[in-house]
């Protein structure tokens, strides 16, 4: 609930979007479902808000109903997609947790194997009766039952599933009418490893290097240990043990060797786009997506601190294939390593929302074949790193993200606020900045890089508006320096 606390607060009530109307709309919006009176209604801030709404609604903090209410507030649609954004990611972070625990508990729970094993011996434990060679019956203890009477069990079978990592079995092999299959399953290995119960090949598991199981030295190793081995040639009892998905001498290398997706159409080589057909504008992509693309970085900020109170830090990128570009947000500053100019990288794992690519964890960009190509035109390129007209702004819908450079012509410092007046050869419009931003130094003749700057107007006024990820640069006229 604390992680949604956080988005009611940080990322809703207090989002640049919401001024002091809008919050007075809210509050008269959610009057009768808080049992807000006047005093409160006209007294109460944005965290007291915050602090209701958890009290009202504790199972998640207010924000569903948050976004129901931004929803019903057309200058708050776009607020509600960011809120609903935020929400999913947490949902996907709690889904995670959640199966990581219950792995857990299925390794610690007896396989069914040990299950049965069990049940076996208490179903022997009655005692049973042979005859000696002088004709008389003598009751056999369960110890000596154990030693004379045959398990009906595989030796082989027994041994793979001693030294095979505790983990139940796929298929319920514990059956006596299943017992000639199961005993099959340590003695069947098709290209990929282990074969299941049906005799179909299961995909090698990705073993990660703390949990390797590590095998005894063997004296030599026969075709039929390597992973590779055709199918149908015949595996000793050893290699089905262990060796169920890579041989020990090439554990190693398979385990450190990098994430490389294969080759897409996009890094093809052998094609130029036509220029008619490359965007203009950058990509969108809604969602959470698992599935790698390759992009070339093309452009990158400083990373920076973008949440004073809590130290969080991001940068942005702009990346493209040789068809698209896109926008992309890194909330892991350790990946600046990865986001070099003109590299080619392979991006998963990732949400979009808003215009961007969202990237929250080192994991989710890999390198890729260093003799890998890909051929972004020059077209592409301009577009991707260019400044928009200022009057193409005035044509855009509102809510739009804008990167670009522009001169400033004047300051006004306004409160909390300072509006910057800028302009070029089609037109001039205001750009607002609040917060952190407002401790940069700029003065008219500078020029400003503005990073994920939203459109928007305020009587009759179109404005460039500083929001919670935005990047804003100082150009000096006079000589080339930079503020951010």
């Amino acid at each position: 609930m604390s992680k949604y606390k956080t988005i009611v607060l940080q990322q809703g009530l207090e989002d640049v979007a919401v001024d002091d109307y809008l919050f007075r709309r809210i509050k008269s919006l959610l009057r009768k479902e808080l049992n807000l009176t006047e005093k409160m209604q006209n007294d109460y801030d944005r965290i007291q808000m915050a602090d209701l709404l958890e009290d009202i609604f504790p199972k998640d903090a207010g924000l569903d109903k948050l976004i129901e209410v931004c929803q019903s507030i057309k200058d708050l649609e776009e607020l509600a997609q960011r809120l609903k954004t935020e929400r999913a990611k947490v949902k996907v972070q709690k889904k995670g947790k959640n199966k990581t625990a219950v792995k857990r508990r299925e390794q610690e729970e007896p396989s069914s194997s040990q299950s049965l094993s069990t049940n076996n011996k208490s179903y022997k434990k009655r005692k049973q009766t042979t005859k000696t060679k002088g004709g008389k019956k003598m009751k056999l203890t369960q110890k000596q039952t154990q030693l004379l009477e045959p398990s009906g069990s595989n030796p082989q079978k027994d041994e793979c599933c001693l030294q095979t990592p505790h983990k139940p079995p796929a298929t319920p092999s514990s059956s006596s009418s299943n017992k000639a299959e199961s005993r099959s399953e340590c003695t069947t290995q098709g290209p990929q490893g282990v074969a299941s119960s049906t005799g179909q090949a299961l995909p090698c598991p990705r073993v990660k290097a703390s949990r390797r199981v590590h095998a005894p030295q063997m004296p030599s190793a026969t075709a039929s240990e390597s992973p590779l081995a055709p199918r149908g040639s015949p595996p000793t009892v050893s290699s089905c043990l262990l060796a169920p998905s890579v041989s020990p001498a090439m554990a190693p290398s398979a385990l450190q060797a990098p994430l490389v997706p294969p080759p897409t159409a996009s890094s093809s080589t052998s094609r130029t786009p036509n220029n008619g057909n490359l965007p203009k504008e950058p990509s969108k992509v809604e969602g959470h997506h698992r599935d790698p693309i390759q992009v070339m970085v093309l452009k990158v900020t400083e990373p920076f601190t973008y949440d004073l109170i809590d130290g969080k830090r991001m940068f942005h990128a702009t990346v493209a294939t040789e068809t698209e570009f896109f926008r992309v947000k890194v909330f892991d500053t350790a990946l600046k390593n990865k986001f070099i100019p003109q590299k080619i990288i392979a991006i998963s794992d990732y949400f979009g929302t808003s215009g961007f690519l969202e990237i929250y964890g080192a994991s989710c960009v890999s390198d890729v074949n260093v003799n890998q190509t890909m051929v972004i035109s020059n077209t592409l390129r301009r577009r991707a790193n260019g400044t928009p007209k200022i009057k193409d702004l005035f044509s855009q819908t509102k809510g739009t993200y804008v990167n670009g450079e522009f001169v400033v012509t004047k300051k006004n410092e306004r409160g909390d606020f300072i509006h910057y007046g800028i302009e070029d050869d089609t037109g001039k419009m205001e750009v607002v900045v609040y917060g952190r931003l407002t401790s940069i130094n700029c003065e008219p003749g500078n020029k400003l890089r503005l990073v994920c700057f939203e459109l928007t107007s305020r009587e009759d006024t179109w404005q460039l508006k500083s929001v919670r990820h935005s990047y804003m640069q100082v150009i000096n006229a006079r000589r080339r320096g930079t503020q951010s």
